[in-house]
């Protein structure tokens, strides 16, 4: 049986030609030996914080090879940063091999003198060792014969390595055993709470604290280890400042006598006979949705670090914190918090007032209000995040997440339950959200324990729950079913447990609408108290979406839907991921007016009152725009009789199902019922509602696909998109 070695790379980026010869030789070594090579160029995923990633693959490695020339003899970040962490553990044991690539005055470095260089081979006149690349280029039969010399020298070496350590006694083969878990638990700090401490004071810091905390339990071995996550699980989720070097220290040291590090202290001490902390309970302080957002960079060290170390540990347990996380007050809402402008820039408001500047037409003849209008709604609903409605459409089959915290995206997570009942619904929180609706409220107030985990890579996957990552078809077969068009097919199996419409919650580099601020996911273990008080505050959009069109459907193809201002055609449905771009580049945005009003959806007193608010000002402001028409939109779209269709609300999905959990009063029937009260009759008749409280079955595809609240993220994807776009620009002079 194979085993898997780990070898670390040092070399420079001038060198990358002749790394990844060496690379490829090193790959091919197969058993009993199976290598697994790390450098930075593959090692580093992107958005990874690239030092702590270093740092960590440093304390793996099994073997080191150090791709000697000039440029890595010159390069301050291996003499400063690399190189001092190998060499400290080569004095442990680690084999490090400097293979010569370059001819390079490598004689007047100490250490080097004192290793033994590779290849061997001497230059007849100068007798000095002779480099790679004196015996031809990377990619000469010359070079690769010395090369496969190195790697059956190598192989030899690991063997003689796992002969020696099989006739290590037990005591020895249990040390060996406690050091790797305790240089685990080494990274695990530095990767995340030692990630602002300077470079060189980390490792001493992480390793004062792991011997801190394993003499506190006398843990050693996987003990130490779980006892060091506990620990960075409770700064994270308690500390004031959780990288801060005072804070850790102060922890540390009242583990013995100070009252609120003695919650973590009983904890450990409950878990030290038999090193199992899986049933520690964190209580959370009432700013834990605002701090779990702000730390979420630190989330991901966390759960990378944990995956990469934790070898023994199932994949499925290895990316869920340890401790289970009690949450004293928060409200499940369901619905599904689309992330806004600001967070998506990161709270820079810059990205959004060039946006906005760029929608203004700049000359041919209009003036340029109605897109002003329009572009003011849009980037103001847009800006703080809002919820769309969980229907039940082909977009909404598999787990779904609602919306669990104080409102907005700030102080709000995904809350996820993986007991599904037989027809979809969340076996605990279906049944306490489906009475809302005779409630007159749209959250409840509730108390509950869960794991937080990395959406990412925990909801990518499969049914089984094995953990393995998905192959490229099975990923190509979920992204094009996200693509398709659902309208009177069955969906096929699904290969992942998540719902399509919150794609952005599992998968980083798929559906064009995932991105970085959905990653933290809450999964519920149990609901501990639901409070039934009415009288209580959750802020949410209300909101109701209108596409600005034509009355006739558009003549090139009458089924997709009402012909768009301006001529502009519906882009083709795309087939594909790569195709998505075409959708983006028409700027389906560009015709749709939302109305909203921030509301308290949690009180039905004042809910009852906020939705007639905004189905009012709904009113109103399709009132200016009809009146003001002839200075808003051409005389052609004019003369085609302009319309304010209805496709979506924050109760109405707009596709050609119902939603899930249904409004007492919903928005579509109040908005009726304020327009057959409405004494202009052709106003009233140019705003188009749907015909039932239930979305039609024969819905036209393009409104059902493009502006249906089920297909809403992908909309607000394409316009992130676009503004990204705008940001790449150059700034005309």
């Amino acid at each position: 049986m194979s085993r898997t070695v780990h070898v670390f790379v040092s070399y420079s980026h001038d060198d990358s030609a002749w790394c990844d010869v060496v690379v490829k030789h090193l790959q091919g070594l197969h058993d009993p030996i199976e290598v697994e090579v790390w450098i930075d160029r593959k090692g580093i995923r992107a958005g990874d914080k690239w030092l702590p990633e270093i740092e960590t693959a440093l304390a793996q490695a099994d073997l080191a090879l150090l791709l000697i020339s000039p440029s890595f003899l010159s390069s301050d970040f291996i003499r400063k940063t690399e190189l001092p962490k190998l060499l400290a553990r080569s004095k442990e044991g680690l084999r490090v091999i400097p293979v010569q690539i370059l001819p390079s005055a490598w004689e007047v470095i100490g250490w080097l003198r004192e290793t033994e260089l590779r290849p061997k081979e001497r230059d007849e006149k100068t007798r000095k060792i002779k480099a790679l690349a004196e015996f031809g280029s990377e990619k000469s039969v010359a070079v690769s014969r010395r090369l496969s010399d190195l790697m059956v020298e190598i192989a030899g070496l690991l063997r003689e390595d796992a002969s020696d350590a099989n006739t290590v006694a037990g005591n020895d083969r249990n040390r060996t055993s406690d050091d790797a878990h305790a240089r685990a638990a080494v990274s695990l700090l530095v990767a995340t709470l030692l990630q602002e401490t300077p470079e060189e004071e980390r490792e001493p810091v992480a390793r004062r604290s792991v011997e801190r905390l394993a003499a506190f339990g006398k843990f050693s071995g996987q003990a130490l280890f779980c006892a060091v996550r506990l620990f960075v699980e409770y700064q994270l989720l308690r500390a004031d400042t959780p990288t801060s070097l005072l804070e850790l220290q102060e922890t540390l040291d009242g583990l013995d006598d100070n009252e609120t590090a003695q919650r973590l202290a009983s904890e450990l001490k409950r878990g030290a006979h038999d090193g199992d902390f899986s049933a520690s309970v964190i209580e959370t302080k009432s700013l834990f949705f605002m701090l779990a957002r702000e730390r979420e960079a630190l989330w991901e060290s966390y759960f990378d670090a944990v995956a990469r170390t934790a070898r023994d540990t199932p994949a499925r347990d290895a990316i869920a914190t340890l401790a289970r996380i009690r949450v004293n007050l928060g409200f499940i809402a369901p619905q599904f918090l689309v992330a806004g402008l600001l967070s998506r820039f990161e709270d820079d408001w810059r990205p959004v007032l060039n946006a906005y500047r760029h929608s203004i037409p700049k000359a041919g003849g209009r003036s340029g209000a109605f897109e002003s209008l329009q572009a003011s709604q849009w980037n103001c609903w847009l800006v703080w995040g809002p919820s769309i409605p969980i229907c039940r459409c082909a977009q909404w089959q598999g787990r779904f997440a609602y919306q669990y915290g104080y409102g907005d995206e700030n102080n709000s997570l995904p809350l996820i339950e993986l007991d599904l009942a037989d027809n979809g619904e969340p076996c605990t929180l279906g049944p306490l959200v489906s009475d809302l609706a005779a409630e007159g409220r749209g959250a409840k107030l509730v108390q509950l324990t869960g794991r937080l985990r990395w959406g990412p890579d925990f909801l990518r996957e499969g049914e089984d729950g094995g953990g393995e990552a998905a192959d490229d078809e099975a990923t190509l077969d979920l992204i094009d079913e996200l693509e398709r068009d659902d309208a009177g097919e069955e969906p096929p199996p699904r290969k992942y447990p998540m719902a399509a419409a919150q794609a952005s919650l599992w998968c980083g580099e798929g559906p064009q609408h995932a991105h970085h601020a959905d990653g933290l996911v809450l999964q519920l273990e149990s609901v501990d108290n639901a409070v039934e008080e009415t009288r209580v505050y959750f802020s949410a959009y209300l909101w109701m979406m209108f596409l600005v069109a034509l009355a006739r459907p558009d003549p090139t193809d009458p089924t997709v839907g009402p012909r768009l201002l301006r001529r502009k055609p519906y882009p083709s449905w795309p087939e594909s991921p790569a195709e998505r771009v075409r959708v983006g580049d028409a700027r389906l945005w560009e015709n749709l007016l939302p109305v909203f009003v921030h509301a308290n959806v949690a009180d039905p007193a004042a809910l009852h009152f906020q939705r007639r608010v905004l189905v009012e000002n709904s009113v109103q402001l399709l009132r200016q725009v009809w009146e003001r028409r002839t200075e808003f939109f051409d005389a052609d779209d004019i003369a085609g009789g302009i319309c304010f269709h209805l496709v979506c609300s924050s109760d109405y999905s707009g596709c050609d199902c119902a939603i899930r959990y249904a409004s007492a009063d919903p928005l579509p029937e109040l908005l009726r019922e304020r327009l057959e009260a409405e004494s202009d009759r052709d106003f009233a008749a140019a705003v188009i509602v749907p015909g039932c409280s239930d979305n039609p079955t024969q819905r036209p595809w393009g409104l059902a696909g493009y502006f249906s609240s089920c297909h809403l993220p992908e909309l607000v994807a394409d316009y992130f998109g676009y503004v990204d776009k705008l940001q790449r620009q150059k700034p005309r002079r």
